[in-house]
């Protein structure tokens, strides 16, 4: 989906790159271990694992649904950082027992994990169902998220205070919300593929607040990140019917969001400039006293959300409902 097609007035700003935050605070990610969702070549999570490489952890656990996805981006980081050890790890979200299996079994010799960021994800797909029978995008966008962090988190907790939580979402927080009474739209009878995406990315912003929440007392950071617009593989199925649809929403270059305030798309990033927020995330210490956020270019954005995200008892209520799909407790 480009700009041109969409014919939407942007508001040009400066965008910091992953660089800048490395060059700021980098030096905290010396002999780290990081896990990484969702890498490919054509992925934000490709750059993001590029880009922490320069910063010399001792390790990255580069996940994705098959190793030929990942394995450009672990052969770029044995070339240009041949001492930071690289560990590819089969990971398939749409498929509960492969998540159990990958933490339970792969990693099993792996005690401490100092961030966790949470890339992959589809958008707008086509109905379809998992093999554990939930609807695609709330079960790999989301669902997936929370057995993952279920299954790390003791090895989280082992890297102590500072290690982190990143949940990657998407300004299609801002048009969502959660169906509680209708999760799976009635076995894909009223689905419409952007309002799932929409909803699979108001699952991540509330379960980060709700994580975050919990977690504040231990020193763990937690947030939620909106990377910005940009053009990766995630958009493999904004065809020509949606993209037309997409842009039907948007009046005089404004858009309104479920409580019906007025908001403007980000410019066109690039994958650097998507990666940054993901790394302030994890690292950036003048957020540290706001657990939970949502953030957006660097900055924290929780005036971008509406009620139904913000409303704890949607919160209580989700991770309750996720209890339930996973048929796992999650105590913290």
């Amino acid at each position: 989906m480009t700009d041109y097609q969409l014919q939407i007035p942007r508001t040009e700003v400066i965008l910091k790159k992953s660089e800048d935050i490395l060059e700021q605070y980098g030096k905290s990610l010396f002999g780290k271990t990081i896990l990484v969702t969702g890498v490919s070549n054509e992925s934000i999570a490709g750059e993001l694992a590029l880009r922490l490489a320069t910063a010399d952890p001792k390790l990255l656990i580069l996940t994705a649904r098959a190793e030929s996805r990942a394995s450009p981006i672990i052969a770029k980081i044995k070339e240009t950082k041949p001492d930071v050890a690289v560990r590819f790890l089969n990971l398939e979200l749409s498929d509960l027992s492969s998540i159990h299996k990958a933490i339970d079994t792969d990693l099993a010799d792996i005690t401490k994990i100092d961030h966790v960021v949470f890339t992959a994800g589809v958008m707008a797909c086509p109905y379809s169902i998992t093999k554990d029978g939930f609807e695609m995008q709330f079960c790999v966008n989301y669902l997936a998220n929370f057995l993952l962090t279920k299954l790390l988190l003791p090895k989280i907790q082992s890297a102590g205070p500072s290690s982190s939580i990143i949940v990657v979402a998407s300004s299609a927080v801002r048009q969502g919300i959660i169906n509680f009474d209708d999760i799976g739209y009635s076995n894909g009878s009223t689905y419409d593929s952007f309002t799932a995406y929409c909803q699979s990315n108001v699952a991540r912003v509330m379960f980060a607040k709700s994580l975050g929440e919990k977690l504040k007392d231990q020193g763990i950071r937690v947030y939620s990140i909106d990377p910005g617009s940009v053009t990766t593989g995630l958009q493999q199925h904004m065809d020509e019917d949606l993209q037309k649809k997409v842009a039907s929403m948007f009046k005089d270059g404004f858009i309104t969001d479920v409580d019906g305030r007025p908001w403007q798309p980000q410019q066109r990033s690039t994958r650097s400039e998507g990666a940054s927020t993901m790394i302030t995330g994890m690292i950036d210490p003048t957020i540290s006293g706001h657990n939970g956020a949502y953030l957006k270019q660097n900055a924290l954005a929780d005036d971008e959300l509406h009620r139904h995200v913000l409303k704890e008892e949607n919160w209580t209520r989700l991770w309750e409902l996720s209890e339930e799909l996973i048929q796992e407790s999650f105590s913290v």
